[in-house]
């Protein structure tokens, strides 16, 4: 099973898709592209280009409008994936603004503590390097180590706990359709009951 973490430079909002394998994935990846470039540049790509150049393990929209279309696009759409199991379907995302990409974590279903402990070391961790020279703003801003917390925002990281796994249904929605994550979690596709 491959989970496809997607997220968009602008907002850095992310979105998720499922495949039961390779193939899989990168098929409902090509599609949500597609889709995704129509809706916002009014650009209709070439699927066999696509195809070709897309890499699900890393890829920049933005790189491949650039390579293949000569277009430049202010907004980057990240792509990678990561390989799972039903039982590691608990991901924790840490999006540091010194960093290119992502960082994607997977952990057991189980382990919700393990994911909140490391997302909280990645935060103080960044927080400390921002704020190296000003300890008080660190101080201010730090993440407690007793306190539950499934997401962190500010101007320099944001993290977030994404569960994929609620009672079966959720992941086999994924597994089973070409939604996506986004769209399960906002009740946007039809005929899904969460």
């Amino acid at each position: 099973m491959y989970v496809v973490d997607i997220t968009r430079d602008d907002d850095l909002e992310n979105d998720m898709l499922i495949g039961n394998d390779s193939m899989s994935a990168k098929s409902k990846t090509i599609n949500y592209i597609m889709n995704y470039v129509f809706a916002n540049y009014n650009i209709n790509l070439n699927k066999d280009v696509l195809d070709q150049n897309l890499n699900i393990d890393r890829f920049s929209l933005k790189q491949f409008l650039n390579d293949n279309y000569k277009i430049n696009i202010n907004n980057d759409l990240k792509i990678q994936s990561i390989p799972t199991d039903k039982e590691h379907c608990l991901f924790l995302k840490a999006i540091n603004n010194q960093d290119d990409f992502p960082s994607l974590y997977t952990f057991s279903n189980k382990n919700k503590k393990q994911a909140q402990a490391y997302m909280k070391y990645l935060i103080n961790d960044a927080l400390i390097n921002k704020y190296q020279d000003d300890i008080s703003e660190y101080d201010r801003l730090r993440v407690d180590y007793n306190k539950s917390i499934e997401s962190f925002s500010d101007s320099y990281i944001k993290c977030e706990i994404i569960p994929l796994y609620k009672g079966g249904l959720f992941l086999e929605e994924l597994l089973n359709n070409a939604c996506s994550y986004k769209q399960i979690k906002n009740k946007d596709v039809g005929g899904i009951n969460i």
